[in-house]
């Protein structure tokens, strides 16, 4: 895979970075559920496909097979769209990365642990082209604001997965601990995308994660 470069056109560098994503109006019939989703899938093929830069909105609406005025009915601009892309991705990889973890719930840390990263690994291994994207892109095209409320989404995450263990990190410790796992796996995960080309096997990515974070929990359990 080749390395993805992302650039911000001159038409987006006049947008204000959104705080959230600017969606002007909520799908609530299948229907319009439907076209929201078509928009979203053909703003990912266009965006492997051409580059950020050369996205436009016409074609993302050709390719969803709607017109220029249905985006707008849900989009302000191209860059609203592209934020409700990365918002959306996080949180079904968020809800991948829960259900591991309620699934392991009582059990020893390590196995806790070793579901999360099962996961989040298998998550990005299965598609590193758009996830090396999504990395990019989330730093251009998310307001600071909105940046770190997606990265205390995954240490949220990681704080419920740790305590849910039968022998979680001391409680005082337990945010802290979940805000540094979480620096392990998404500083290792996202610059193996954004660095690498072409990115680590899966397996590789999984071995090295694990003995990162399994290292760091047990320097916690030893030194506190």
């Amino acid at each position: 895979m080749p390395n993805a470069r992302v650039r911000i056109s001159a038409r987006d560098q006049q947008v204000p970075l959104p705080t959230a994503p600017e969606v002007r109006r909520r799908p609530r019939q299948s229907r319009a559920q439907h076209s929201e989703k078509a928009l979203r899938d053909a703003f990912v093929r266009v965006l492997l496909e051409r580059g950020y830069a050369k996205t436009t909105i016409r074609e993302v609406a050709s390719v969803a097979g709607v017109g220029v005025g249905t985006f707008y009915e849900y989009f302000g601009n191209m860059r609203s769209l592209a934020a409700k892309w990365i918002s959306d991705t996080v949180k079904d990889a968020e809800l991948k990365l829960r259900q591991s973890f309620e699934s392991h719930r009582g059990r020893p840390l390590a196995e806790v642990v070793d579901a999360v990263l099962d996961v989040q690994v298998k998550n990005i291994a299965a598609d590193t082209q758009t996830w090396t994207l999504l990395f990019t892109l989330e730093r251009q095209v998310s307001a600071p604001s909105a940046f770190r409320r997606h990265y205390d989404t995954w240490v949220d995450a990681w704080r419920d997965a740790l305590a849910c263990a039968s022998d979680p990190p001391p409680q005082d410790r337990l945010a802290m601990v979940a805000r540094m796992t979480h620096a392990i796996s998404y500083g290792w995960l996202s610059q193996c995308m954004l660095t690498t080309d072409p990115p680590p096997s899966e397996a590789t990515l999984r071995h090295e994660l694990g003995l990162a974070v399994h290292g760091y929990l047990t320097g916690v359990a030893r030194l506190g």
